[in-house]
């Protein structure tokens, strides 16, 4: 008896409770959950060929931030069309979401309550799942 394998959230932040605390939210709902403490490590793990049902991404990290990852997502095909979701604590996070082509931008200190109908939006409703980005056979 197979299972169907669990959509996976990828969360990116420098911040590594915040990181535990999302990753056991998320997982709480039944999702598989990857988190990278960096822009270059989501980056690294995408190429490696994770393929989340979308990306949960800090704004404002040191070294790579929000802004520079988004631009080099999209510049990689293989994995431009990943949905990313921004927080941040920012109070102009709607309007960079739109600069950035965001799904949306949740704000500081995150709703766990509106993060959770996040990604399920994203990940379990199946108008919005983009089948295939990679292979569909499995």
């Amino acid at each position: 008896m197979t299972t169907e394998p669990r959509p996976t959230v990828l969360v990116v932040d420098d911040d590594e409770d915040l990181l535990a605390v999302l990753r056991d939210v998320i997982a709480e709902e039944g999702y598989r959950v990857l988190t990278a403490p960096s822009g270059e490590t989501a980056l690294d793990m995408l190429r490696s060929g994770e393929d989340p049902c979308m990306i949960l991404l800090d704004l404002k990290m040191p070294g790579m931030d929000g802004h520079e990852f988004r631009r080099r997502q999209l510049a990689e095909p293989a994995f431009a069309a990943i949905p990313v979701v921004g927080f941040t604590g920012l109070s102009n996070g709607q309007q960079v979401a739109h600069q950035l082509a965001l799904g949306s931008c949740l704000s500081k200190p995150v709703n766990l309550h509106h993060l959770l109908e996040t990604v399920a939006h994203y990940c379990s409703d199946p108008d919005h799942i983009d089948l295939p980005r990679s292979s569909a056979t499995g």
